[in-house]
């Protein structure tokens, strides 16, 4: 008898590879997509993590604002938000350990910062931070110091030894607001008549552009709200008027109203000293 082989026919074979290859395709499907979903969070991880540092830099910045009422052109606060996407905002700041760029200003903490929006290589934009040290010159531009409308960058560009830093590329909004304390809102330009003086609270919106060229979400707008804690130095305070002398004031009348002395006793004391040193000679000659 002739022994038979069990073996699959070309029907059971055909399905066979059918349900493998609907296997490996779900299978395939399955790691793909969770391989999206990683790089997507991923990249919206990136994209917070840079709003938050880049949000973090504008409020150490602005915990340390400094105005001095005496030296306004050097102290001067200045916002510019007349032009809804290239806006901007500049002072002088006495910066915390840790901030960005300390290592290339070394122990000098008083420095100029400005945060604003420019037009990058790739036809976007992005925020960019300067720093320079408030002891060099600080001389604006003749045709900027001439216009009404401040230019940020005429006043880096005259400033030697300025570092500039890109806190973000593909910039999608970056807005500024300032609350006023006369109106008890919130302004989208700073015009308190106490300017160049700087406001009590800021707020700051910042969003970059999302990966698939989709308009960024309210919910993906990061906001910060920043109180200014430092007090403006007045005049008075910077140069107090010194307080009067009393002693000097009671010493100096006194010796207005003593009498001068006559000539006549001017003489009697002359005579008097002289009779005093011949005897003090003439007892030391007899020893």
């Amino acid at each position: 008898m002739k022994l038979k082989q069990a073996a699959f026919t070309l029907v059971e074979s055909i399905v066979a590879v059918a349900i493998l290859s609907l296997v490996l395709i779900s299978i395939y499907g399955v790691f793909f997509s969770v391989l999206r979903s990683t790089e997507t969070g991923a990249e919206a991880a990136i994209e917070v993590q840079r709003q938050r540092i880049a949000l973090k830099t504008i409020e150490d910045a602005l915990s340390g604002l400094i105005y001095y009422e005496q030296n306004k052109d050097v102290y001067a606060f200045n916002a510019n938000t007349e032009v809804q996407d290239y806006q901007s905002i500049s002072f002088v700041s006495r910066v915390p350990p840790g901030f960005l760029g300390n290592n290339l200003f070394g122990s000098e903490r008083l420095r100029r910062i400005t945060f604003q929006v420019e037009d990058d290589e790739s036809g976007g934009r992005s925020l960019v931070m300067y720093q320079s040290s408030i002891l060099d010159p600080y001389q604006e531009d003749q045709a900027a110091s001439q216009s009404s409308i401040w230019d940020p960058s005429a006043v880096t560009q005259n400033i030697p030894d300025t570092q500039r830093w890109v806190l973000g590329p593909d910039l999608d909004l970056f807005a500024l607001s300032f609350w006023s304390t006369k109106d008890k809102q919130w302004m989208f330009e700073w015009i308190e008549p106490d300017a160049p003086q700087p406001p009590t609270r800021i707020r700051v919106e910042l969003a970059y552009m999302r990966e698939d060229g989709k308009l960024t979400l309210a919910v993906e707008t990061q906001k910060r709200e920043v109180v200014i804690f430092s007090e403006s130095i007045t005049q008075a305070m910077q140069n107090p008027a010194l307080p009067k002398a009393k002693s000097s004031g009671s010493r100096s009348r006194s010796s207005s109203s003593r009498r001068k002395p006559t000539q006549a006793e001017i003489d009697a004391y002359r005579k008097r000293m002289a009779e005093r040193n011949k005897g003090s000679s003439s007892s030391s000659g007899s020893r």
